[in-house]
């Protein structure tokens, strides 16, 4: 059995992994259901939803999120399907602020946003990542099936106007699909603090349907985005997925999250709670601990912690792309699993 390291700071007990990174981020899917149905996210056929039932509850969230600040817990992000959705969405973002999570932030597919900005900044919200694959009206219509793109321009806007920055803006470049806008969202970064952060293509869901060269590759979208100007390298910390570059003499900030060509998981230090109560130590692994079950059939805070625990203690060393990797079940929604 690999072995869980805890060493005391300060102020708490952290927690590495067997493979020694530092495990501090959590990213809680609290829905699968959304408002739009995007080419690439939704599965091939009608997805069927977890029950209301199934759900967690805010108080189960911020009861998980308090046990795992004890052991160094700083960032939590919320994901869904689309979280806004969840009305009870600011007493997430509130509850778990409160107890003292340094960067809290969510990913949205932005529809909703404009009119909760202003209250999910005052709840204690520090950041929003939105999720925008065209720049054209018209596309953005069909790779969304009905959405409206200018209400996600008055979601950026307003989230700016509250103080929800920088703004993220996530971009999922598919070869023949939008591959033909990677400029005109590099372009973003000149005059405005945005990040704009390009993902390759991941096999989930519909994805897998997509011939592998449907993937825009990092080393492809560097060369592109070179051609704006001078692409210069920021500083890794050794956390999070994103490679950064800025455009030279530009304000904002380029991203690249390249699970495909450049893989990130010796530096992973996350988890994720799905909607439905499951710990999945890695996106892409089969490897899932229930606290949904144990937390309604009454467990303690030391069971409950000992979950926790052996979910760090399983977390693999990396997920399973490869033609060499051993097999496993890609999700059928990435809804599903809170991306």
């Amino acid at each position: 059995m690999s072995a869980i390291i805890l060493y005391a700071t300060l102020e708490k007990i952290e927690m590495q992994d067997s493979f020694e990174r530092q495990i501090d981020y959590l990213r809680i899917s609290i829905t699968d259901k959304c408002n739009l149905k995007c080419i690439y996210c939704i599965p091939d056929k009608q997805p069927e939803y977890f029950e209301k039932s199934e759900i967690l509850t805010p108080d189960e969230i911020i009861r998980f999120v308090h046990m795992a600040h004890k052991h160094g817990l700083m960032k939590v992000r919320i994901t869904g399907g689309e979280p806004l959705m969840r009305k009870d969405i600011i007493s997430i973002i509130s509850g778990i602020k409160k107890i003292g999570i340094q960067d809290l932030s969510i990913t949205t597919n932005g529809i909703m946003l404009a009119d909760m900005a202003g209250a999910l900044k005052k709840a204690g919200l520090d950041r929003i990542n939105i999720s925008l694959d065209t720049l054209d009206a018209r596309r953005y219509s069909n790779m969304t099936q009905g959405g409206n793109i200018q209400h996600v321009w008055e979601a950026v806007n307003e989230a700016e106007r509250v103080g929800l920055d920088p703004v993220k803006i996530n971009i999922v470049p598919i070869r023949g699909v939008n591959d033909d806008e990677i400029l005109k969202f590099a372009s973003l970064a000149f005059d405005k603090n945005y990040h704009i952060r390009f993902i390759e293509l991941m096999p989930v869901g519909r994805n897998r349907r997509f011939k592998p060269d449907a993937c825009v590759k990092k080393s492809e979208l560097i060369e592109k985005i070179s051609s704006l100007g001078e692409l210069v390298l920021l500083e890794f910390k050794g956390k999070g997925p994103s490679r950064n570059y800025r455009i030279k003499g530009a304000k904002g900030i380029i991203g690249f999250i390249s699970p495909i060509s450049d893989c990130f998981c010796d530096y992973c230090n996350r988890l994720r709670l799905t909607a439905h109560g499951r710990i999945r130590p890695c996106l892409f692994s089969d490897i899932e601990v229930d606290i949904r079950t144990p937390m309604r059939n009454g467990i303690s805070d030391e069971e409950l912690e000992a979950l926790f625990f052996r979910a760090v203690t399983v977390k693999p060393s990396g997920h399973y792309f490869s033609k060499d990797s051993r097999p496993f079940s890609a999700p059928a929604s990435m809804s599903k699993i809170g991306g």
